[in-house]
């Protein structure tokens, strides 16, 4: 098959990229200017494009004749300007996936898989916590989601996979995971952080789910996908064995996380910025276990499971220890 991968220079598209290739596949990637040189080999045709400056009739004919497409351009910014954030978001997660897909249908793309969040899914899993009208960033992932599958027709299919923390590494880009790994590694005391925990997997999981969406994914359905629940205790553990050391870990209790989050968003909004994610209410999440049971997806899409350790143990060593 013919595949087309939108954010191909980022790092789940970089790795959906290669495993497709793998797989005996042709693959376009569509990306922001500038693109490294020698990121591809030379099998891979790449198009340097900006979506939100691109016509419709320029996106339909990088489309033509493609079996399938990727979304994988999907934007979690860092804190903006307060006017400027939610805009930002609807921009690259809402309106460039429904132009970018509704290109591909028109060219004739048969199947595409959008790169979702799985706060989706516990956006419908907790309805309470109101997770969509709390975060701005959810919220444009929702109206992602509602964009694509509202798409479909007998002769385009659309799965949304949604991701939860993903570990792994890519050339000339620096750990995705630097800022967690430092407050996770402290500073020589104790480290106080929440209870709870996560569902985490590695970029060879996704890239197989990718794929396996694809193939065999059920069109109008989405798939919280994933391999091991991981408490912040148990990562934090795993961090100290990767750098030889032991770390005390101190639980902070929902008080303790509401000032600190209450404190952040203090200095946001003195400085005039906006969060993807609103501190306060996400200590609701945080101190939660974001868990879920991977097997369902893997089932379904027929990916693989194990690593998890190898790929956060790449990602640790690549940041150094500080002194």
């Amino acid at each position: 098959m013919r595949a087309i991968v939108v954010g191909g220079t980022g790092l789940l598209g970089w790795h959906a990229t290669n495993h497709l290739l793998a797989n005996g596949h042709d693959v376009t990637v569509l990306s922001l200017p500038p693109i490294p040189d020698g990121l591809f080999p030379d099998s891979v045709r790449v198009e340097p494009v900006d979506l939100a400056e691109a016509s419709d009739e320029d996106l339909r004919e990088m489309m033509k004749d493609h079996d399938w497409f990727i979304f994988a351009a999907g934007t979690d910014p860092p804190p903006m300007p307060k006017d400027e954030l939610e805009p930002f978001m609807e921009l690259v997660n809402v309106t460039m996936t429904r132009r970018s897909l509704e290109a591909a249908r028109d060219a004739g793309v048969s199947r595409a898989v959008v790169l979702g969040s799985y706060f989706t899914y516990f956006d419908r899993e907790w309805p309470s916590l109101r997770i969509a009208q709390r975060h701005p960033y959810v919220m444009s992932r929702v109206r992602q989601y509602d964009a694509a599958f509202d798409l479909i027709t007998d002769d385009f299919g659309v799965v949304v996979l949604e991701m939860p923390y993903i570990w792994g590494t890519m050339p000339g880009r620096k750990p995705q995971w630097e800022s967690l790994i430092k407050a996770l590694r402290g500073d020589g005391g104790p480290i106080h952080y929440s209870a709870g925990g996560t569902m985490m997997t590695s970029v060879l999981h996704i890239s197989e789910g990718i794929l396996g969406a694809l193939e065999r994914g059920v069109s109008g359905h989405s798939y919280p996908i994933g391999d091991v629940n991981v408490t912040w205790a148990e990562l934090i553990a795993k961090i100290a064995e990767i750098d030889g050391v032991e770390r005390e870990v101190v639980t902070l209790g929902h008080a303790a996380l509401r000032a600190s989050a209450r404190e952040q968003a203090a200095q946001l909004d003195a400085a005039g910025l906006a969060a993807a994610i609103t501190p306060v209410a996400y200590v609701d999440i945080g101190s939660a276990n974001t868990f879920y049971d991977p097997e369902p997806t893997r089932i379904a899409l027929g990916h693989t499971s194990g690593g998890l350790d190898d790929a956060i143990r790449e990602q640790v060593e690549m940041v150094p220890l500080e002194d």
